[in-house]
């Protein structure tokens, strides 16, 4: 008959010395004297001896765990667990369906979170939003991504002037000549005069109708209609007998050949006019509006390294951006899980220096 012993069970002082005296009994030695009997513990008593650590229980596989029955003491989310799916083993919180951590996450995501219920049919996609990402469940194939080919063929020189296959910009064949130049450069002229017409006549007509607003008109022409640019004259004549002088100079119908010097110095002197009269319009203030995140849970932030983690400060269990289990928190560093997981995080790590 065997029998087992647990050496990490808590034992009294008293129950000790009885089971070192029946020990002593079966053995063949009798020790009636109580006082010797402690003095005999005592002399016996190990000196610099550490228990041995208690071995923990093994951990589940991610196969077992996918196939543990559904617990309703424990949070009812769905974790990740390698694309096989498996219930929180986490407690849930007081009056929820969550534990701290999936209630957080619930939270943000309008009740919604990224695998969904253990509860539910498994979701296609993430948050069950078709718009989302393709969740890579371990059964589910996911579709190749399609990769361009280029329409020219490797190795083809494509022109930067017209985008056709067969030469480059300094042979291309669709280059301006001094013969298309020189036509655009007439259409342009000709799109610039009858802009500057346009823009005299308005000028003018706005003129018109100040002076007919006006009560009183002082006519220092002599009776012909013409107000003279003096030492007395008002800002107000200036800039309308300015305007005349443009108009009689560029808006002069009977006249067909302008040269281009007389064009430029009118519509500079146009321009100075109308600028003049432009008054900027204030932009309205915009109102910034403070967006607060509401986020609910007992879940602690951590930042290692520079790379933030979430810990679940019952269990010291450490989790990513997606809440998948990573490893455990020492207060101090993060035992990762495994190799991959460590590797994630000096990738991180690495894309943070570069940025």
């Amino acid at each position: 008959m065997s029998l087992t012993i647990d050496f990490h069970a808590k034992l009294s002082g008293h129950e000790a010395k009885e089971w070192i005296r029946n020990c002593l009994t079966a053995m063949g030695h009798e020790h009636g004297d109580e006082e010797k009997l402690i003095d005999f513990i005592s002399l016996h008593k190990p000196k610099d001896f550490k228990a041995p650590r208690k071995s923990r229980a093994n951990k589940k596989s991610s196969s077992e765990r996918s196939e543990t029955e559904y617990e309703c003491q424990l949070c009812d989310a769905r974790v990740w667990n390698d694309g096989l799916g498996a219930q929180c083993t986490r407690k849930k919180k007081d009056g929820e369906c969550f534990c701290t951590i999936h209630c957080k996450e619930a939270s943000k995501n309008d009740g919604k979170l990224r695998n969904g219920l253990i509860t539910e049919d498994r979701p296609t996609h993430a948050y069950g939003d078709e718009s989302q990402q393709l969740l890579p469940w371990h059964d589910v194939e996911l579709p190749e991504k399609k990769t361009k080919k280029s329409s020219g063929g490797k190795g083809t020189r494509k022109c930067s002037n017209c985008g056709e296959c067969g030469h480059n910009k300094k042979t291309c064949p669709h280059l301006e000549t001094a013969e298309m130049k020189e036509k655009r450069l007439q259409k342009e002229e000709a799109a610039a005069k009858r802009a500057a017409k346009k823009a005299a006549k308005a000028e003018a007509d706005a003129v018109k109708t100040e002076q007919d607003t006006e009560t009183t008109v002082e006519d220092d022409g002599a009776g012909v209609g013409l107000q003279l640019i003096g030492e007395e004259a008002s800002v107000e004549s200036v800039s309308q007998q300015v305007v005349a002088d443009i108009i009689d100079t560029v808006v002069d119908t009977t006249t067909t050949d302008v040269s281009t010097e007389e064009f430029q110095a009118a519509r500079t002197e146009l321009k100075k006019v109308v600028d003049t009269d432009i008054t900027p319009v204030p932009e309205p203030d915009l109102e910034e509006e403070d967006l607060e995140e509401d986020e609910s849970g007992d879940g602690e932030t951590i930042m290692f390294e520079g790379i933030e983690y979430t810990l679940d400060t019952e269990e010291n269990t450490v989790y990513d951006d997606e809440l998948a289990e990573i490893g455990k928190w020492d207060g101090e560093t993060i035992e990762f899980d495994n190799a991959t997981n460590a590797k994630l995080h000096r990738v991180r790590k690495l894309a943070l220096k570069k940025d």
